[in-house]
């Protein structure tokens, strides 16, 4: 899924590790299986990809799902999914 992540900044890794503050080398690292990536990262990744990618999405057994809220028709409150 990081692999997602890169694609949303056109490929470029470099481009992601500037807007999270990661370095070239953890990345690449992280990519390869090498070292896993910090809950703080993903965070970090779903904030800069405006949610394209989520913190549950890289890490499920660190984040669940959100549940997002569903308008209704005829309602004024949402429900959840």
């Amino acid at each position: 899924m990081i692999e997602k992540a890169i694609d949303h900044f056109h490929g470029s890794r470099s481009a992601l590790c500037k807007a999270i503050g990661m370095t070239p080398q953890f990345l690449s690292q992280v990519c390869t299986g090498k070292r896993p990536l910090p809950p703080r990262y993903a965070v970090l990744i779903e904030e800069v990809t405006g949610g394209e990618v989520t913190a549950a999405d890289l890490l499920p057994d660190v984040f669940s799902p959100r549940s997002t809220p569903k308008l209704t028709p005829g309602r004024d409150t949402p429900t959840t999914a």
